[in-house]
Order: structure tokens, then sequence, then C-alpha cells
């Protein structure tokens, strides 16, 4: 199995060429038409390569393996989506591969995977303009609630240890990376600012943490003023020695009326790969009254609002949180304890669950796998899920208190 390195995700971040893409994408057709059945499922799979996707191809590809008949852990990926980009056709094929490896599966496995694809289809009937999905709302609820028994308390030992990891992180790629941001974004213009590993780097060790495994920046959102977003993004599409792989909203779901839900998307990330294979997460903010938040499409972290004060790191001038102790305690806790395997779920305090389909059965997955591998992260994550009202315990026994 695969050990999770910064040059390992160098690597998949990086574009490949057309040889690489389409002879890959070949081989990975046949392997999971061979494992899956499917045709669907193997032209998904294929066309993630062909498309220059290469991280997520792998990992679609390696989920095939850990649910189909080798049972191959090529790598520890228990937390994957693999629902993304499927159509309902895929998602149909999804469902039936689900259903076939059911009794070759662990109970907990089938039944969080099963509600992944549940997810997906609200999802894709939400982005088709519909708006009355009770019904899948309320399969989506009692599917979950078949979960939650399965999963309401620890099974097993601790995980065994993968060693320490050793600290790979190239701090002259990321010093490159960071430098060419700094002309394709001048600071002084667009006042971005350094946030998350990056920043705890600049305060705790004076520079990029060895464990790390790329650059976290932000930017404030100003809602006068939107079409500052397009023109970042234009800006880094100009970059040379950039690449926008990515560009994520945030979603929550809400209930515009009685049984009728809709999606809301604000603007949350800009993925960048450096020509080096330096990945940059640009994370947009919100402002919320006193509250600055910043996530994804599943994840979402809140911080007081904060003031910008100038730091150095690797010798280039950045922006940053002006409360350094204040910022980094409400992210990481005790961050002057260096941790070398970090988990973006259980160890950050500041962690809001998104109201969205999608997130939830993403939080529930990791708190199977955490429930029958890693006691200790299943009972932080426990306490996070009941603590922001996803879940209540009723009588020892979990159950979902609410979706959105």
């Amino acid at each position: 199995m695969l050990s999770k390195s910064y040059g390992l995700l160098n690597f998949l971040n990086r574009s490949h060429g057309p040889a690489f893409r389409h002879g890959v994408g070949a081989a990975a057709w046949a392997g999971t038409l061979a494992v899956t059945g499917r045709p669907s499922i193997a032209t998904l799979v294929r066309h993630q390569f062909v498309d220059d996707e290469t991280k997520y191809a792998f990992r679609l590809a390696g989920w095939v393996l850990r649910r189909g008949w080798p049972k191959v852990e090529t790598v520890t990926d228990d937390f994957f989506d693999f629902t993304q980009g499927a159509e309902p056709a895929d998602l149909d094929a999804l469902e039936g591969f689900i259903r076939w490896r059911r009794a070759a599966l662990p109970e907990h496995l089938w039944r969080a995977d099963d509600l992944f694809v549940r997810a997906a289809r609200i999802h894709a009937q939400l982005d088709a303009g519909a708006t009355d999905v009770e019904d899948l709302r309320d399969d989506f609820v009692a599917r979950a609630d078949e979960l939650l028994p399965l999963i309401s308390a620890p099974h097993g030992s601790d995980a065994p240890s993968a060693g320490e990891r050793q600290g790979d992180f190239s701090v002259e790629d990321a010093r490159t990376a960071l430098a060419d941001l700094a002309t394709a974004l001048p600071v002084d213009e667009w006042r971005w600012y350094v946030i998350s590993g990056t920043f705890l780097g600049i305060v705790r060790e004076g520079g990029f943490l060895a464990h790390d495994y790329d650059i976290d920046v932000g930017i404030t959102f100003d809602p006068e003023h939107p079409e500052v977003m397009d023109a970042m993004i234009e800006a880094l599409r100009r970059s040379p020695r950039y690449v926008v792989k990515k560009v994520d909203d945030a979603q929550s779901v809400v209930e515009t009326s009685p049984g009728r839900y809709a999606v809301r998307r604000s603007l949350a990330l800009v993925k960048l790969i450096h020509e080096n294979g330096i990945n940059v997460d640009v994370f947009v903010h919100h402002r919320e009254g006193d509250v600055l938040w910043h996530g994804s499409s599943i994840h979402r972290w809140e911080n007081h609002a904060f003031d910008l004060a100038e730091h150095e790191l690797a010798g280039i001038r950045v922006l940053g949180p002006a409360d350094s102790d204040r910022y980094l305690t409400e992210n990481y806790g005790d961050w002057r304890t260096p941790v070398t395997e970090f988990n973006c779920t259980t160890g950050t305090p500041n962690l809001v669950i998104t109201r969205s389909f999608r997130s939830v059965a993403l939080f529930l997955t990791r708190l199977a796998h955490f429930a029958h591998g890693d006691p200790a992260e299943y009972e932080k994550l426990r306490a996070t899920l009941v603590a922001d009202g996803l879940l209540r315990d009723d009588g020892g026994v979990l159950r979902l208190a609410r979706v959105i």
C-alpha cells in the first residue's frame, strides 16, 4: 500500500502528457471493466485520466479495487466521494456495483457507499432545477438511520500506526510557487494572506512546515464588488507558472418553503497547480457579522474576523492574521505542539458541518471508518457531530438530528 507523501501528491497534482493520460486511461478502463463488469464505471474512470484529473482518477480507481473482488488497498483513502462527476446513468451503474458487492463487504461500508449515491441523486435533481425532493430526502434520512446503529460505538482496537511520516515537503519548490503567486497577484493590490498550516509554519517554525503538502492562502470576498473574484481567477489563468485546476463552490441546501429545497452557492476555493507540482489552495473568505468563514463544497471553517499584518515567509513579504495566537487557537487548539499526521476533520475545533446531503454522507462515512479502526479519532468526530447538531444520542444509538 502506498504511503501518503509530498512526492506522491506532487506527481498526482502535475499535468501529464497525452501519451500518459490516454495510455493509463485505457488500462484503467480495461481494469475497471474487469472488476465491475460495468462499462459506464470504466468510462467514468478513463475520462478522469484523459481529462488530466490524475489525482481524482487514481482515487476512483482505488475505490473500485477496494470494493471489487480484488479487495486491493492501494492507498488509505476511505473518505472519498466516488460520485463526483457522475451522470445519472453512472449513478445507476455505481449503485448496481454496490448492490452486487454487498454480500462481500462489511455492512457499514456498503451502507456508507449507498448513502453517497443517494446524496448524489438529490444534488443532481437540485442542480437540474427540481425543488420537490422530499421523497428522496426522506429516503436518505431512513438510510442514514440504518447506518448509524452500526457506528454508534467504536469496534475493534486502534488502527496500526503507519509510522511517523518523514518531513519531505520541498521548501525550495514551495518558495518558488509562493514567489510566482506574488507575481501573479501582487499582495498590495489583491490583499491575499497566508492561512491554516502555511500560517502556522510562519508563527511556530519560522518557515514552511516540513510535514506540509501544499500552500494555503486566503482572500476576502467583497459582496459589493463580486467581479473582483472573476478578475483574480483571470489573472491566475494568465500566469505562465500556474494552472487553475479547479474552481469550487461552497454549497448549502436550504428549505425555501415547506418541502421545497434549493442549493445556495458561494465561491469558495480556487485550486492552483504550479509547474513544479506544488498545490496552492486559494480559499475565498466570506464575512457574516463577526465571523469570517472559508471552506469547500464539503467543509466550512469559521474564525473571528481578523485584521491583517505583514509577515515574512521564505524571504517573501506576505500578509496574515494580526492576532496569530487567537487565529491558530481557533484553528488547532494546542497549535504549539507539532503534529506530523494531521486530520482536517478532527483536528480543527472551528469546523462547522456544511448543510448538504453530500456533506452528511461524507461525515458519516468518516465516522464509520473511525468506528471500525480508530477509536480515538472516532470519539473526537462523534463529539463534533453531536455538538454541531447533526446527530443526537438516542439511548446510546446515534440518530440523524438534521440534514440541513
